[in-house]
């Protein structure tokens, strides 16, 4: 709100009620786009705009058209039975939506379950119920206020911010519950009850507007990076410029999910929006990569967020040592990227340095999600940098500053990948060796379509196996461990799950593939489309609970 039109909106537990007059000075100043003016609804999303997604992938900008549903396995392995398996989809795309990961919230629940005679010959057959993330936005979009990454102003009457459709977080309540969260790399979190994907009160309490999608999680303790107000008296909360960086834990209660403040650094500089979206943990440190937001032309054909910033390809770290609860800001030198996302990193016994694998991005990889860019050829190098191994140096090691190298001479930009995976048992694990990740088989793939499987130890990384088929897209494949063994001849002995979009019969199918050849080993049909989304997360029987993603 501009501060000479403070009486032109009233706001009450924050819900905002602006004029049509208390808009028009902030579209002149150039801040914002003229709000989008909604047709009338009588509730619930509506339909996409007739005409638009219909010329994109079939599973990009389109509203999910599974519910419920069971279906008959082959030959998926008789051990799988009672596995559960969660996505979290945009599932919704109300009227004037261009931007894909602003899609409305929707969590799907896959189980496998015994059938016969429940012998090592039988199948399971698979049973899945999806449902909304019951927010304001997916309540009543039409009279919303919605400023989202690539979506809007809208011109509405509530401000509507909860929309936590990336990531989710599966944590134990203070009596062992199983407790289910939906993150995003906002504070604006949600839960869901993990059996009935009912929406659930209870938010994220931080003093911050910013969290991570994938909290540093190991077995003990969850951890979160976000930036924080100055210690001492006046403290602006929330302020999205700081130079403060901190990390605190998460502790969950019965309601709220609650943050403790354990570590503060001062960055060298202030960044606005400062983020991290996946820290990564190890016995003895956590890790981050400070991202944050700058400026842009606001010449070009983004709405939201990303119409005035974009991500800035930076080189700062922050890195936590667990024992002492100290943090040190740290450089990369002319290592400079935006870390869309860590997979596995760990100690090394040989030199103390911290090893981190990282998707290396540019500035311009979150335009990729918005419709004139998804209707567009794929430009890969425009989005993506060389997967890099970065080395970072502990107070034990003889280095100084992060150095940063690509993965390996066979696995460099000439391969982008997205969306890694590893088996969860391996976390943290110097000697882990496979990981998987979703790649375009070809230089003008319009999207993934095709699995990789990496040998992190032939040459520092080699392609294993890979999977693809002619006209079909892939989303990230989640490792099923087969057992709790953490034998090293054990790392690639499970399945991964993979929602497969068909593009030749339009319609969606859950994979279940080989760990350790890729091979398809059975496919669900799920008698619709689900939309293009971002992660999973697997809850193995014999687990008895969920791994955390990463």
């Amino acid at each position: 709100r501009s501060q000479q039109n403070e009486t032109s909106a009233r706001c009450c537990d924050g819900r905002c009620v602006m004029s049509d007059a208390a808009w028009e000075p902030l579209i002149r100043s150039g801040l914002f786009p003229p709000p989008e003016r909604l047709p009338p609804s009588q509730g619930g999303p509506l339909p996409p705009s007739q005409g638009g997604p219909s010329r994109l992938l079939g599973h990009m900008l389109r509203n999910s058209s599974i519910a419920s549903g069971t279906a008959v396995g082959k030959r998926a392995p008789a051990w799988m039975a009672g596995l559960v398996h969660y996505r979290l989809v945009p599932g919704s795309f109300p009227h004037g939506m261009r931007y894909h990961f602003d899609g409305l919230a929707e969590v799907i629940r896959f189980s496998f379950d015994a059938t016969g005679d429940g012998g090592r010959q039988s199948a399971p057959s698979l049973t899945w119920r999806s449902m909304p993330f019951e927010s304001d936005a997916f309540e009543r979009y039409q009279s919303c206020l919605f400023f989202g990454t690539g979506t809007g102003p809208t011109a509405g009457a509530h401000l509507c911010f909860t929309n936590p459709g990336v990531n989710l977080l599966p944590l134990r309540g203070p009596g062992a519950e199983q407790q289910l969260w939906l993150t995003i790399d906002t504070a604006s979190w949600g839960r869901v009850d993990p059996q009935t994907l009912a929406t659930l009160p209870g938010r994220a309490v931080v003093d911050s507007l910013v969290l991570n999608a994938h909290p540093a999680c190991d077995g003990s303790a969850c951890f979160v990076q976000h930036p924080c107000p100055k210690p001492g008296p006046g403290p602006v909360p929330g302020s999205p410029l700081t130079d403060q960086a901190c990390f605190s834990l998460l502790r969950p209660t019965a309601g709220d999910l609650r943050t403790v403040l354990v570590s503060r650094a001062t960055l060298p500089r202030k960044k606005l929006i400062q983020h991290s979206h996946s820290p990564c943990v190890t016995p003895r440190f956590v890790l981050a990569k400070l991202d944050s937001f700058g400026a842009r032309s606001p010449l070009n054909t983004n709405g939201g967020m990303l119409r005035f910033l974009h991500q800035d390809e930076d080189d700062l770290w922050l890195l936590l040592e667990r024992a002492t609860n100290r943090s040190r800001v740290l450089s990369s030198g002319g290592a400079r990227f935006v870390n869309n996302h860590f997979w596995n990193c760990f100690e090394d016994p040989r030199t103390a340095e911290v090893v981190v694998e990282t998707v290396a991005t540019t500035s311009e990889y979150l335009d990729l999600y918005s419709e004139p860019n998804l209707r567009a050829p794929m430009e890969w190098s425009r989005r993506f940098q060389a997967p890099l191994r970065c080395r970072v140096p502990t107070e034990g090691s003889a280095k100084a500053g992060v150095r940063c190298a690509p993965l390996s001479a066979a696995v460099n930009a000439s391969l982008p990948f997205d969306y890694p995976t590893f088996n969860p048992l391996f976390k943290a694990r110097h000697d882990y060796r496979f990981f998987y990740a979703l790649a375009p088989s070809a230089a003008d793939s319009k999207w993934f379509d095709q699995i990789v499987k990496v040998d992190v130890s032939r040459g520092g990384g080699a392609v294993a196996a890979s999977w693809a088929r002619p006209g079909v897209y892939v989303t990230e494949a989640d490792f099923v461990p087969r057992t709790g063994s953490t034998a090293a001849a054990a790392e690639d002995d499970g399945v991964l799950l993979s929602v497969l979009y068909n593009s030749t019969t339009d319609s969606s199918s859950l994979g279940v593939f080989d760990a350790r050849s890729l091979a398809l080993v059975d496919q669900f049909g799920l008698g619709g489309v689900v939309p293009f989304h971002a992660h999973g997360i697997v809850c193995p029987a014999w687990h008895g609970g969920c791994f955390t993603n990463p």
